[in-house]
């Protein structure tokens, strides 16, 4: 848009001494007889350009000019420098990234450019997933366009009980928490605000249909208020080896040496299948201590599990 790039001209000529047309086309990826038309629109709201002719000839802004060059600062552009070189998502496309990057690093001279561009590259944060990063990719980008548009989205969603259905929503917010993608939306089939999981959404799909923004909630504030309501304090005798898979769920505070190969925990525990799941993927070297209803319980799903492959015969194995 014009305006966006007349303010972009502005910013780069408050920040560097004397800029060519030509270079500053290229970064705006627009021709020179466009810069020169901006530049009229630029003195024309009074703000006192010079240019200078000849070979070390440039664009430039009054030196005494009012506005302060402290627009921004070096380190206010170091800062949106290292915040979009550490978000690798599928939010921010590759291209959109670059181009962003290369509109601010025209705030540096080429000598403070020199100063940050070796620790850019110290602290990445990669919310990519491991694997199906392609299906993530094409749900947000999905989900990008009809917030972008304001249209209802459509989707076929599972729910706590492993059934598909049909939802019909107003979208709001793409939140990423923990490990996991999730959307905020108006469901018109529950008539509420719901938080979905992307990755339980299947089948999502843009209408033309177009809604009207209503104010949005806090979107996990009845979530985490439940969650405190039932989370208790559980105590487990690990192994040494899983030390670091204990630690992506506790804080070392909750952790207790026994001696050189075991550790008493105290873990956060929720009566539910998910908890459940987390403490039996730790295998035999977590033993749960106490209460002892949990210790009972996990017995009984240990011993169905084992059931389960006794009884079922393997239609792959040959006689």
């Amino acid at each position: 848009m014009k305006i966006n790039r007349i303010i972009t001209t502005i910013m780069v000529l408050l920040q560097r001494e004397k800029i060519t047309g030509k270079e500053l086309a290229e970064k705006l990826n627009v021709s020179l007889r466009t810069i020169y038309r901006d530049i009229q629109v630029i003195e024309g709201a009074g703000i006192p350009i010079i240019t200078y002719q000849g070979s070390a000839g440039g664009i430039s802004i009054l030196k005494n000019y009012k506005i302060s060059k402290g627009l921004f600062t070096k380190e206010d552009v170091i800062v949106l420098l290292k915040g979009l070189n550490l978000l690798s998502s599928p939010v921010l496309k590759e291209s959109e990234n670059l181009r962003t990057l290369e509109k601010i690093k025209s705030f540096l001279s080429e000598q403070e450019l020199d100063e940050v561009t070796n620790n850019l590259n110290q602290l990445i944060v990669d919310l990519s997933p491991w694997f199906s990063k392609q299906n993530i990719d094409n749900k947000i980008s999905i989900i990008r366009l009809a917030l972008k548009e304001q249209m209802l989205l459509s989707f076929d969603y599972f729910s706590v009980r492993n059934k598909q259905a049909s939802r019909l929503i107003e979208p709001y917010k793409l939140i990423f928490k923990e490990k996991e993608w999730y959307l905020q939306a108006f469901c018109l089939t529950k008539n509420d605000f719901r938080v979905f999981k992307l990755s339980k959404m299947s089948n999502i799909r843009k209408t033309n249909t177009k809604f009207i923004k209503q104010t949005t909630p806090e979107a996990f504030s009845l979530f985490q208020a439940d969650m405190k309501k039932k989370i208790f304090k559980i105590k487990l005798l690990i192994d040494e080896s899983l030390l670091e898979r204990i630690l992506d769920f506790c804080d070392e505070k909750d952790i207790q040496k026994l001696n050189g190969q075991q550790y008493l925990v105290d873990f956060n525990f929720i009566d539910d299948d998910y908890s459940y799941g987390i403490l039996l993927s730790l295998g035999h070297k977590c033993i749960c201590l106490e209460p002892e209803h949990i210790r009972q319980k996990l017995i009984e799903r240990a011993e169905k599990l084992v059931k389960s492959y006794e009884e079922t015969v393997n239609p792959f194995m040959s006689n």
